[in-house]
């Protein structure tokens, strides 16, 4: 029984590094979403309503990138504490 504990942990911690992978790339998107918006400030050679649709689709993009942030750090420790609570089951 105790291999299958261990086994249950080895699984819990590689989904658990899957799970920070996962937010540390929403982490990237964040920051190329705010450096989108910086780009496209409203200016001449640009039309406003381009530049307000552009903007607009980067902000979604920043709400979804920290979102997803949020969600898989909110999983990563969840798993953690599953796999503690399987690693102290003996």
């Amino acid at each position: 029984m105790s291999n299958r504990i261990s086994a249950m942990a080895s699984i819990a911690d590689d989904a658990i590094e899957q799970v920070r992978y996962g937010k540390e790339h929403a982490r990237w998107l964040a920051a190329l979403m705010t450096a989108i918006h910086r780009e496209l400030e409203p200016s001449p050679a640009l039309l406003e309503a381009r530049v307000s649709r552009v903007q607009d689709l980067a902000s979604l993009g920043q709400y979804l990138a920290d979102d997803l942030a949020n969600y898989m750090d909110r999983c990563a420790n969840e798993l953690q504490q599953q796999a503690d609570a399987a690693g102290g089951a003996k």
